[in-house]
């Protein structure tokens, strides 16, 4: 049985992200826990209570959905990060037409990813069910090896379509153009070409009744993603927790892919690149 954890803060975004997890455990099995980061334990809610609509919006949704629903105290993202520490699914809302008033919150978004040990769904405000492949993004090193095995199976449970998209780029010359002269394109090219076809290959051995499109762009990778954001059901990247900016998908995440994306966003994190704190 899957377990979701769903932190809920009263706002549109988080109630799109408690309408999604409404809609998956449609298809599955799961055990949900709605989690608000609030006032301490005991204290009385006040009337425009984020905890009691989320129970109120879940239980008329989903009457005969296993759920529990916790309040909290501290930092928001430390905080949702350990209480979804065992979980197979922490799921938060964001909303894109706000990304300015987010950085002043903190980027919110960004530092969950660097605390959570589970995947991490981030779901846009508005969200509406769409179909279509599960699009994910595959890096040169280790960091996107647990988001391809993510992406597959979500692929086999639903749409049975997979996206794999591997951008890719020449190295940046230095000052005397040196690293221009000693890089042959088509070189960088065919190990690029090499490395998706091997992820194909492994992919396809692990989950065969998924049929997988192999996409190689020589672009940045969040735009490249973002190329097959309207066409897709989900995307999922893996992460390098290098920091909140920094790393090539975190990075894209906090510049771009969490705002304009438009469809949830899967953060799946890798045992090569420990959570912060862990």
């Amino acid at each position: 049985m899957e377990k979701i954890v769903v932190g809920v803060d009263g706002s549109a975004a988080s109630s799109s992200a408690l309408a999604w997890v409404v809609d998956r455990c449609g298809t599955r099995t799961a055990e949900v826990e709605v989690v608000h980061v609030g006032p301490v334990a005991g204290r009385t809610a006040s009337p425009n209570d984020p905890l009691a609509d989320a129970e109120r919006a879940m239980r008329a949704a989903a009457p005969d959905q296993a759920a529990t629903f916790r309040r909290v105290s501290g930092a928001v993202a430390e905080t949702l990060a350990e209480a979804s520490a065992g979980a197979d699914l922490l799921v938060i809302g964001v909303d894109p037409e706000h990304p300015v008033r987010a950085a002043l919150g903190g980027w919110l978004p960004v530092r969950i990813i660097a605390h959570a040990r589970s995947p991490l769904c981030i779901v846009p405000s508005g969200w509406e069910r769409r179909q279509g492949s599960v699009t994910v993004g595959l890096e040169d090193d280790l960091s996107s090896s647990e988001a391809l095995t993510f992406a597959a199976q979500e692929a086999e449970r639903s749409s049975g379509r997979l996206r794999i998209v591997h951008a890719w780029h020449l190295p940046e010359p230095s000052r005397d153009g040196s690293a221009a002269l000693l890089v042959l394109p088509q070189r960088i090219l065919e190990e690029h070409r090499e490395l998706l076809e091997a992820s194909v290959r492994s992919v396809t051995r692990r989950f065969p009744r998924v049929h997988i499109e192999a996409d190689l762009v020589r672009a940045e990778p969040a735009a490249a993603l973002l190329h097959h954001a309207p066409g897709a059901a989900m995307l999922v990247i893996g992460t390098h927790r290098g920091g909140p900016l920094t790393g090539a998908y975190v990075g894209s995440v906090g510049r771009g892919l969490l705002w304009r994306a438009r469809c949830p966003l899967v953060v799946v994190p890798s045992a090569s690149f420990p959570a912060k704190g862990a």
